[in-house]
């Protein structure tokens, strides 16, 4: 019996001592997103769009104030924007073409991720309760669905004033326009994968990260690996070091 309770004595004590080396960050933030590398849509200049961020950051410190290994479990979105002018151009799905001045195409794109990064990390003492952390290393992700948008209008000049709707055109004070939409949800390739760099301040337990991931994964099934997307993060959170 006492050899029993010597025992289990003897691994509460070394739990605790390995519950001292964790810490979990719960995190939200967001995140400015924008296309990268090669596309079929180059020509319409992608935009930086705004996206979220959240999760919960886990921390294993192999030496303590130090070095350590990080991990955890985000939501992220990625996706891309863009608008484009067309002069002289129309979409053959639209009956008339001689007539057209000018048309738009918007095309948008929002794909829903679960994270899991792995990254190294090197924590260094500014000042007292004040540490600067920089970490890198790859991530992989698993999209939930990707929401895929895209608008074509063509618009030409037209006596009617006003601005209405009549028979699926839109007049708008001297122009006609007609057009088309579509919305889709997609899941081609829900691998992803890249490389990520983080770099946080930490005062007491509260934490601000700033990161950057590039995206290398294939979208489709026939893409090739390369970089997709430039991310841009910045997010705030709260350390709880277990065990203490």
């Amino acid at each position: 019996m006492k050899r029993f309770v010597l025992f289990v004595m003897l691994m509460m004590s070394v739990a605790a001592v390995n519950a001292q080396r964790w810490s979990l960050t719960p995190e939200v933030g967001m995140t400015a997103v924008k296309r990268g590398g090669p596309s079929y849509y180059n020509e319409l200049g992608w935009a930086w769009n705004a996206r979220w961020k959240i999760g919960v950051g886990a921390e294993f410190f192999v030496k303590p104030e130090r070095f350590s290994l990080k991990s955890g479990l985000y939501y992220t979105q990625r996706g891309h924007w863009a608008h484009s002018l067309l002069f002289g151009n129309m979409s053959p799905r639209l009956e008339e073409q001689s007539d057209v001045v000018f048309s738009e195409i918007n095309v948008k794109t929002n794909r829903h991720f679960l994270q899991v990064p792995l990254m190294a990390n090197f924590s260094f003492r500014l000042a007292d309760h004040v540490r600067l952390n920089l970490a890198a290393g790859p991530y992989f992700a698993w999209s939930m669905g990707d929401k895929n948008s895209f608008g074509y209008m063509a618009y030409e000049k037209t006596d009617e004033e006003g601005v209405y709707w009549a028979y699926g055109d839109v007049y708008v004070a001297g122009w006609k326009g007609n057009g088309f939409s579509d919305d889709e949800w997609t899941h081609d390739n829900p691998f992803d994968w890249g490389l990520l760099l983080q770099a946080g301040l930490e005062i007491g337990s509260c934490v601000m990260n700033v990161g950057y991931d590039a995206s290398l994964g294939k979208e489709y099934e026939y893409d090739s690996a390369g970089l997709k997307y430039h991310t841009f993060s910045l997010s705030i959170g709260y350390k709880f070091k277990l065990g203490k």
